[in-house]
């Protein structure tokens, strides 16, 4: 069980890197040959298809639960009929996006193009978009069983593959006549070509032969899903519009071209909140085992310290894009990209560390069955953002919109936290003390250091941009060694370190 933890993890977070490789090499070349404004659009439309892929009313988690507890149970029967079930509705979702893509590009794509431009273009894209719906939704369906049956690892090596081999078509194709739909065809058949892989490999006999069948197809069983994956779907459409709404509120305020000034700091930001949900990913599993058992101490110990590891983790790296983040875009996409990126950046990082203090609140309530409280809250935290996005960006732009997503989080946050801690049967103060404190001096001497090297040496070269990313690791590596981690925690690393072992 532990290695197969470690494994999707492990897997998890390479496909996390690979991701951030291409994006790092694949930004600078979408906008020089995009331009701000497609560039601006694609990002409006992703946001759009977002919404879109909400339709399936937490239907995909409700499946890989209900995957794996039927693989468990041997119950082949159940196993086909909800893969059955689910592939009717996912494929009759699909192909009402499709039929509403077309129907937008047919009849109003020109409202998308700028004055003077041909809209034929952007009919094309919509059209293209149109199809990618009508294979890319039914395979959400084998994607979320290969979930359930612990397959990961597979499931990330082919998406890696795919995204590899569609940059570089990209790449050897793109020029700026035909980036917008060269962009959209590649990503439509790439994912496409993804799943069709996923649906394949579901039918093999490692993979439990399963395949549909329309006579299996059950309604009872799909209403159960549903019902199962409510509470999931309250809480993706609160997190969607929190993440999701501020590109369309600054491209209907601003125009698509000022989209990018927002969306490219956003996206950078974004790594530091999949790392988070990364590392404490295949915790939830271990949380649910440990409760049917009763081991409530256990839970407690595993919870303050891995609380305290991934905390100091992802404020290290908040910390660091707060700092250098905005010399990095000047070297990665240009100056111009960075009038107000030291404050964008430092309001994006706040809201996306915040959730983050806390972060394995989510694993354990779900583990334990009391994560409605994610269903009754975020909404209203997604609502509140909305209409402050609306209100704020007449006033301050960008920046309103940036300030808008922060206010929310400051008071929904404590509330998850003193909730979670209630749950855990820890005092806040306990949680505090032993899993944030230990982190506030290494937190310290690695931004101060960080500091140095852009306001004291100065970040002008990807060279000094380097050093100062490798200074602020050391020192916060080590500091976080001597001065966060108690002897019997240094103790415990050390007996099962690898080399320890091999000597």
């Amino acid at each position: 069980m532990l290695r197969l933890l470690l494994i999707n993890t492990g897997s998890n977070v390479l496909l996390m890197v690979v991701k951030m490789a291409l994006t790092f090499i694949m930004t600078p070349i979408l906008i020089h040959n995009l331009g701000n404004y497609d560039y601006g659009l694609w990002e409006m439309v992703a946001a759009v298809l977002g919404y879109m892929g909400m339709l399936d009313l937490g239907i995909k988690p409700a499946i890989s639960r209900f995957a794996a507890k039927y693989k468990a149970e041997e119950d082949q029967l159940n196993l086909q009929t909800v893969f059955a079930s689910t592939l009717v509705f996912m494929a009759a979702i699909g192909f009402l996006i499709a039929l509403a893509l077309a129907g937008w590009g047919v009849l109003f794509s020109g409202a998308m193009a700028p004055e003077g431009e041909d809209p034929l273009k952007y009919t094309l894209f919509l059209l293209i978009l149109a199809g990618q719906m009508l294979i890319v939704f039914p395979g959400y369906v084998a994607e979320s069983y290969l979930e359930g049956f612990q397959r990961y690892n597979i499931k990330n090596n082919i998406t890696i593959v795919n995204s590899l081999i569609g940059a570089v078509l990209f790449i050897a194709f793109v020029a700026p006549d035909n980036a917008l739909l060269l962009l959209a065809a590649v990503n439509a058949v790439g994912l496409s070509v993804k799943f069709l892989i996923y649906g394949f490999l579901l039918t093999r006999a490692s993979f439990g032969r399963i395949v549909f069948n329309l006579a299996l197809f059950n309604g009872r069983k799909l209403r159960e899903l549903m019902a199962f994956g409510f509470k999931s779907f309250v809480q993706g459409v609160a997190t969607r519009m929190e993440n999701a709404t501020d590109t369309l509120v600054i491209g209907s305020f601003l125009g698509p071209a000022a989209v990018p000034f927002y969306s490219i700091p956003q996206n950078l930001v974004r790594y530091i909140q999949t790392l988070g949900w990364t590392l404490s990913h295949a915790f939830m599993p271990l949380f649910s085992d440990l409760a049917a058992r009763s081991e409530n101490d256990k839970i407690q110990g595993i919870y303050l310290v891995a609380s305290k590891i991934v905390v100091g983790l992802v404020m290290a790296m908040g910390i660091g894009a707060a700092i250098v983040g905005t010399p990095f875009l000047a070297l990665w996409i240009g100056t111009e990209y960075t009038e107000q990126s030291d404050i964008i950046l430092l309001l994006l990082v706040s809201f996306t560390v915040l959730p983050l203090i806390n972060p394995f609140s989510s694993r354990y309530l779900t583990a334990i069955g009391k994560h409605g409280i994610f269903a009754r809250l975020m909404p209203i935290s997604a609502v509140v953002n909305l209409g402050l996005s609306l209100l704020l960006v007449q006033y301050y732009g960008v920046v309103g919109v940036a300030v808008a997503s922060l206010l929310p989080s400051l008071v929904l946050q404590p509330v998850l936290l003193v909730y979670s801690c209630r749950q855990l049967e820890v005092p806040v103060a306990t949680y505090l003390r032993e899993s944030l404190l230990p982190n506030v001096l290494p937190l310290l001497l690695m931004g101060a250091v960080t500091a140095w090297m852009r306001w004291g040496v100065g970040i002008n070269s990807y060279l000094l941009l380097v050093i100062t990313v490798l200074l602020a690791i050391v020192v916060f590596c080590l500091s976080f060694w001597c001065l966060s981690f108690n002897p019997q925690e240094r103790s415990f690393v050390l007996e099962r370190s690898p080399l320890r072992r091999s000597t």
